[in-house]
């Protein structure tokens, strides 16, 4: 991989904080500690213009669209870009795998040092291609492959920590006394972070009662609210309150099914879902993929080869929506239960300090 010129162009970023005390949020903290080695970087001088930059491309595994974790790969690269002094660039595939080969092909003929992937579809052919390119580094997030080229490193979160802090919050909130998660499809991760998110419920409240996982599945699992609608029905009618609406681009279906009912809610997840329904979303379970291109790009630059890179709430790569800096502005109902909140905030300090492990 070429050399990466370490002079980053940080910009200084404010944020409002929730209107709850506490400790500063993982995210801040991670800022922080890459704040030493950006101002090093600053002080080397860089000779030379844009095109002798080190390029770092995005690939894409469909053409744009509105789906926010893709999104999040080209900001992440982009502000990487920034941070690191590289060239960047995103390569949309078309939804074949021939296309996404093409375009793996066009990042290393393009003479990329960095190329980042998400998204399974990229789990098989990434290592061949992997291997006919030593000279250049690839970063495939979530989808890690068994036996991989040296040159690819996976990044992992560690979502189950947040599952658990979503299962605490569902049965404090709940008044029913039942709780249950709607998925898009059951895999061996999903079921981790079910685990995860009942074994937080009961920790918070031993008697609470967790209903069976339910799934979407079918041909377009994770865009299928019509089929998540019926799921929350279900759900519902067996007495189930609150929701954790964990199906992706199916969950408008989940938020449809609550709208008549005033005393059921859903947690959402991905990103902030709040104001897709107001008043029916508490809290959410948020991954940042755009973080955790930052953080590994950051690890690359100062000479890590590491096979894997494992993101949690301690790096901010995962996180629920009212314990982050503009909770205030996030309309999610959880906002108006601070006791809740506070014990939120303290199991989820504990969590990313290490002192509570949820695996």
């Amino acid at each position: 991989m070429p050399p990466i010129r370490q002079t980053p162009r940080a910009e200084a970023r404010s944020a409002a904080r929730p209107p709850v005390p506490g400790p500063e949020s993982p995210r801040t903290r991670w800022w922080l500690l890459l704040l030493p080695l950006a101002l090093l970087l600053a002080s080397v001088s860089v000779i030379g213009g844009a095109a002798e930059l080190p390029k770092i491309i995005y690939v894409r595994p469909v053409p744009s669209n509105d789906d926010v974790l893709l999104q999040q790969g080209t900001s992440g690269v982009n502000n990487a870009a920034k941070l690191y002094r590289l060239q960047a660039s995103t390569l949309e595939s078309q939804p074949t795998r021939a296309g996404r080969q093409q375009q793996l092909d066009n990042a290393v003929r393009q003479g990329a040092g960095i190329v980042v992937v998400m998204g399974i579809e990229f789990k098989e052919i990434l290592d061949k291609v992997a291997r006919q390119a030593p000279q250049t580094r690839f970063l495939i997030l979530e989808h890690c492959i068994d036996n991989a080229a040296s040159n690819i490193t996976c990044i992992t979160f560690r979502e189950s920590e947040a599952s658990y802090l979503a299962g605490m919050q569902a049965a404090l909130a709940s008044s029913s006394g039942k709780i249950g998660l709607i998925g898009a499809s059951n895999t061996a991760l999903r079921q981790k972070n079910s685990a995860a998110f009942a074994n937080g419920a009961r920790a918070a409240r031993p008697a609470i009662s967790v209903h069976e996982p339910l799934w979407v599945e079918g041909a377009q699992p994770f865009n299928d609210p019509p089929r998540a609608e019926a799921l929350t029905k279900t759900m519902l009618g067996d007495g189930v309150d609150v929701i954790w609406a964990a199906a992706a681009g199916s969950n408008p279906g989940i938020f449809k099914a609550l709208t008549p009912l005033s005393h059921a809610k859903a947690i959402g997840s991905g990103v902030n879902q709040c104001m897709q329904a107001p008043g029916r979303v508490l809290d959410n379970v948020e991954v940042h993929a755009d973080t955790a291109i930052i953080l590994a790009v950051g690890l690359l630059a100062n000479g890590s080869a590491a096979p894997r890179f494992d993101f949690g709430l301690k790096e901010g790569a995962v996180a629920l929506t009212a314990l982050g800096l503009d909770a205030a502005y996030s309309e999610c109902e959880i906002l108006r239960q601070r006791p809740l909140l506070l014990k939120l905030r303290e199991t989820g300090s504990a969590i990313a300090s290490g002192k509570l492990k949820v695996d």
